[in-house]
């Protein structure tokens, strides 16, 4: 299946008033003055001091199961 058949499909399934607010997002996303990616830059420090804390987290055990965090995402955005 391709993304935008995945997209579709997610869509299709989704409540009525759930699709508005996506139509509307989409919508601001074309005329807003902003930039659509809402992630700015990260300098080489940022990014080595983000995995540094990702692993003193792996090491206190501080992690989910992706397929844990994928069940908990599908059921808070109803794609169950």
């Amino acid at each position: 299946m391709s993304t935008i058949d995945a997209t579709l499909s997610m869509l299709e399934a989704m409540p009525e008033d759930a699709r508005i607010r996506v139509m509307e997002f989409t919508q601001k996303l074309f005329v807003s003055k902003k930039p659509a990616n809402p992630y700015t830059p990260l300098s080489q420090d940022q990014i080595l001091s983000d995995l540094a804390e990702s692993r003193q987290q792996i090491e206190e055990g501080r992690v989910r199961l992706m397929e844990e965090a994928l069940d908990e995402i599908e059921k808070r955005y109803g794609f169950v």
